[in-house]
C-alpha cells in the first residue's frame, strides 16, 4: 500500500501522536456514548497513522464507522461490530457449549471465542456460532487474531461432515473442507502477526474463501462446489456462516459482516430517486458555489480510493488526490465536469479531501474561484481558477496552513477547511479537528491576514464550513462520537456525530460565538449506514439546500468498504432569526426546479442515472465524453419537457454503432435511432419517429457499438 511520508524534527512528535490518538479516540467516544461499558479501541495499524517516530504517513480526515441500518430500531450498536453484551437473534446457531466458550465482555468490542472440539468431530463443535445463509449470492467477512495456540476462522457449516473453512492454525492460513466424504486441508501461506481478514463469497454454485494480510489486498484461498456443502450431510439442514475456535487458546473476532450480493445496477434507474447526485462515482465532503445560474458542487473523490483498493478494500483515503466537479440548474439532473487532478497540479500534497469553494470578482474584471482543500490531515491547500470548471492552478508550492504553521494553538489537525466571503469582500477560513480555529484571509485569498482565533465549538470533531447570512457569520461543524454527559450549552444535546452550528458578528472574537443547535443527524439515524458526517449549506434559486454524504451507493458496487456518495435535500433556514431547522436525509432528494429543455444543447455528461458508462475528458475544461464500459451503456435524464413536436435528433458522437433514444426507460418507446460512424466527434442526425407528448418524461440514451464516444445531444 502506498505511503507518502514527510520527515519532521522531534519537536513535532507530540502533535503526531495527537493525530494518531485523535482518530483512535473518536470510536472510543462513539462506543461509550452508545452505552457500551467496554468500548473497543481500534488497533491503530492503518496507513493513516504515524508509521514511525519521525515519519507521518497520510492522516485520514475522517474515520468511517459503518453500522447495519436494519438494527437501528432495536439497538444503536449493531451486532456486526460486537459492541453489545450479547449476540443478537441473527446468530441462530450456537453449537454445543458455545455459550460458555464465547464472551463479548472480556475484550470490549470483540467476540472472544475459547477453543473447543474440532468442528469436524461427530460429537459436534463446542465453540461455533453462526448465522443462517439467507441468500444464494452473499458475502460475509470478519477480522480476527488468535492467541495461545488456538485454531480459528470462518466457515460455511451444515454439520460435522459438511463444512468448508478458512482458518489460522500454527501461524499458517489453512483452506480446508470436509464434505461429500472428502477431506481437504491445504496450507495457503503464513499468517501475519496480529489480525488477518477473511471473507467467504457464496453463489448457487460455489463457496469461495479469500484472505488479506494487509486489510486491502484480498487473495483467493480456495473454493468448493456448493453441492458438497449443502447436499453432502446425512442430516441435511440450513447452511450457517459461522465463526469458530478449536483446540487450546482463544481467538478475538473484531467484526462480522454479512450482506447479499446484488446485481450491479444503479438504484436510480429503477426508482424516481434523485440521491445520490452521481451513481457512477463515489464522492464525499461536498461544497458548492453558484455561478451564472448554475450550482457547482465539488467533492472528495472517494472513487479514486475505490479504484485503487478494489471492492474488497477499505476507504482509508490515502490514495485520493483528485476532487470531483458537477453542476445543475434543476437539482435533479447533474452534469459531471470531471476531476481536478490535485496531485498533478500541486505535486507536494499527500492527499486531497474535503474542499470548500468561494468566488470573487477581482480587479482584472474576471470572477476568480478559490478552492481550499485538506492536504491529508496535515494541512489546508488552495487552488485557483477563473472558471468554475478550471483549468486550476496552485498559487503556492505548499499548504496555506499546515501543522508547522505558528499560531495554531490547540488546533493540532489543521484540515477540513470552510471558507466564506462576507459583504465587504473579505475572505475567511476555518479549519481544525477536535479544536477548530478561524482566520481572516489576505486580499490575495492565498495568505493569512490575522491571528488564528479559537472557535469554541462544543464536542468538535471536523467538517468545518462557513456561511454568511443576513450580516452574520454562520459556522457549521461535525460533533464528535463521545459521550455527552459533560454537555453544558443551553441548547438541546446534539446526537452523536451530527452537524451543529454557531453564529457571530465578530468572528475573531472567540467569546462572541453563540452555539445554537444541531441541524442534521448522522446518516445512521436516518436509516443509512453510520458514517462520518460533512455538510454544506447553500441557497439556490430562493431555496436552501443541505449537501451531505451517505454510503447508500455501496450496494450497487457490491462493496462495504466505506465509500461515500454526495446527496442533497432541502432545508429550512430562517434568515432573519438565523435558525436552521432539523433537516432530513432521503433517497428521493429535492424536487426538480424546472423541466429539462430538449431543444437546448445538452451534454452527455448530464444524467440522473446511468448504467455501464464511463466519462473521459473532452478537449474543453469541464467537458466530458460518455463511453460504454463494455459494448452497451445507458444514460437517463429526467423531467424532459417538449414544448413542440421535434422532427430530428442531433448528437455529437464518434465510433461505430447506434444511439437509441427511448422514452421513459431503457426499453421504452423508441423515439429515434442515431447511426454513428466516425473516427472523431462529428454531428449525426436521425428522424424522430415516436411520440414525445407534452408531459415531462424521462429520456434514455442507449449506446451500442465499438469505440463509442457520446458528447452531446439536441432535438430540432
Amino acid at each position: 500500500m502506498e505511503r507518502r511520508c514527510i520527515i519532521y524534527d522531534a519537536g513535532l512528535l507530540p502533535d503526531l501522536f495527537y493525530l494518531c490518538n485523535y482518530h483512535k479516540r473518536h470510536l472510543l467516544g462513539w462506543s461509550t456514548s452508545h452505552g457500551i461499558s467496554n468500548p473497543k479501541i481500534p488497533d491503530i495499524k492503518m496507513n493513516r497513522i504515524v508509521s514511525s517516530l519521525t515519519a507521518l504517513c497520510v492522516i485520514a480526515g475522517s474515520m468511517t464507522v459503518n453500522t447495519d441500518a436494519s438494527s437501528k430500531n432495536t439497538k444503536k450498536s449493531p451486532d456486526w461490530d460486537f459492541n453489545n453484551p450479547q449476540l443478537g437473534t441473527e446468530w441462530s446457531y450456537k453449537a454445543g457449549d458455545s455459550a460458555e466458550k464465547y464472551s463479548l465482555t472480556e475484550r470490549g468490542g470483540f467476540l472472544r471465542m475459547r477453543g473447543g472440539s474440532p468442528i469436524s468431530e461427530q460429537k459436534g463443535a463446542t465453540a461455533l456460532v453462526g448465522r443462517q445463509q439467507e441468500h444464494a449470492d452473499f458475502q460475509a467477512s470478519t477480522r480476527f487474531e488468535v492467541a495461545e495456540g488456538a485454531t480459528a476462522g470462518i466457515t460455511a457449516y451444515v454439520a460435522p461432515d459438511a463444512h468448508c473453512d478458512l482458518c489460522v492454525e500454527d501461524g499458517q492460513i489453512h483452506f480446508r473442507y470436509n464434505a461429500g466424504g472428502k477431506r481437504h486441508d491445504e496450507v495457503i501461506g503464513a499468517a501475519p502477526e496480529g489480525f488477518v481478514e477473511v471473507k467467504v463469497k457464496g453463489t448457487s454454485d460455489s463457496y469461495a474463501f479469500f484472505y488479506s494480510t494487509d486489510g486491502s489486498d484480498f487473495k483467493e484461498a480456495g473454493h468448493v462446489d456448493a453441492s458438497l456443502v449443502n447436499g453432502a450431510s446425512k442430516s441435511r439442514g440450513p447452511v450457517y456462516i459461522g465463526l469458530f475456535a478449536e483446540n487450546n487458546g482463544y481467538a478475538d473476532f473484531d467484526c462480522f459482516k454479512y450482506r447479499e450480493v446484488i446485481p450491479e445496477i444503479s438504484p436510480k434507474l429503477i426508482s424516481k430517486n434523485g440521491n445520490p447526485l452521481l451513481d457512477f462515482l463515489f464522492t464525499a465532503d461536498p461544497t458548492a458555489v453558484e455561478h451564472d445560474g448554475r450550482l457547482y458542487v465539488y467533492a472528495t473523490n472517494d472513487h479514486q480510493q475505490y479504484e485503487g483498493v478494489g471492492r474488497d478494500g477499505k476507504n482509508t483515503y490515502e490514495k485520493i488526490k483528485t476532487l470531483a466537479m458537477m453542476s445543475t440548474d434543476d437539482m435533479v439532473n447533474w452534469t459531471y465536469h470531471g476531476l481536478i487532478n490535485v496531485g498533478e497540479i500541486a505535486p507536494w500534497i499527500m492527499a486531497s479531501w474535503a474542499p470548500s469553494i468561494i468566488k470573487r470578482q477581482e480587479s482584472d474584471g474576471k470572477t476568480h474561484f478559490y478552492l481550499y482543500f485538506s492536504n491529508s490531515g496535515f494541512g489546508t491547500g488552495v487552488l485557483t481558477a477563473t472558471s468554475p470548471v478550471g483549468p486550476w492552478t496552485s498559487p503556492l508550492d505548499k499548504s496555506l496552513v499546515d501543522a508547522n504553521t505558528p499560531g495554531l494553538g490547540k488546533c493540532k489537525v489543521p484540515f477540513d477547511p470552510g471558507a466564506v466571503i462576507d459583504a465587504d469582500g473579505t475572505g475567511w477560513l476555518s479549519i481544525g479537528a477536535g479544536n477548530s480555529i478561524i482566520m481572516r484571509l489576505g486580499a490575495d485569498m492565498t495568505s493569512i491576514d490575522s491571528e488564528m482565533k479559537e472557535l469554541p465549538a462544543p464536542h468538535h470533531f471536523e467538517a468545518n464550513e462557513l456561511n454568511y447570512i443576513n450580516g452574520t457569520y454562520v459556522y457549521t461543524y461535525n460533533t464528535d462520537w463521545k459521550d455527552r454527559s459533560d454537555w453544558t450549552a443551553s441548547a438541546d444535546v446534539p446526537t452523536i456525530c451530527s452537524m451543529s452550528y454557531m453564529t457571530s458578528k465578530t468572528p475573531l472574537d472567540s467569546d462572541s460565538w453563540k452555539y445554537h443547535h444541531h441541524y442534521l443527524m448522522n446518516p445512521g439515524d436516518y436509516g443509512f449506514d453510520y458514517s462520518n458526517n460533512h455538510t454544506h449549506l447553500n441557497k439556490y434559486k430562493d431555496r436552501w439546500y443541505v449537501f451531505y454524504h451517505t454510503m447508500s451507493l455501496q450496494n450497487s458496487f457490491n462493496t462495504d468498504g466505506g465509500f461515500r456518495s454526495v446527496c442533497v435535500d432541502e432545508i429550512k433556514v430562517d434568515e432573519d432569526k438565523l435558525d436552521i431547522a432539523m433537516a432530513d436525509q432521503t433517497l428521493g432528494g429535492p424536487a426538480q426546479l424546472k423541466p429539462l429543455d430538449p431543444f437546448a444543447i445538452q451534454q452527455a455528461a448530464t444524467t440522473v442515472a446511468t448504467k455501464g458508462v464511463k466519462y473521459v475528458p473532452a478537449s474543453e475544461p469541464g467537458s466530458m465524453t460518455a463511453m460504454p464500459v463494455e459494448k452497451e451503456a445507458l444514460i437517463m435524464v429526467r423531467g424532459v419537457e417538449f414544448s413542440r413536436k421535434p422532427s430530428r435528433c442531433h448528437v455529437i458522437a464518434s465510433g461505430k454503432g447506434t444511439i437509441e433514444v427511448r422514452k421513459g426507460s431503457a426499453d421504452g418507446e423508441l423515439l429515434a435511432t442515431v447511426n454513428v460512424d466516425a473516427a472523431g466527434a462529428k454531428l449525426h442526425k436521425a428522424k424522430v419517429a415516436g411520440t414525445v407528448g407534452s408531459d415531462p418524461c424521462d429520456l434514455c440514451f442507449v449506446l451500442k457499438g465499438d469505440g463509442m464516444g457520446f458528447g452531446s445531444w439536441q432535438f430540432k
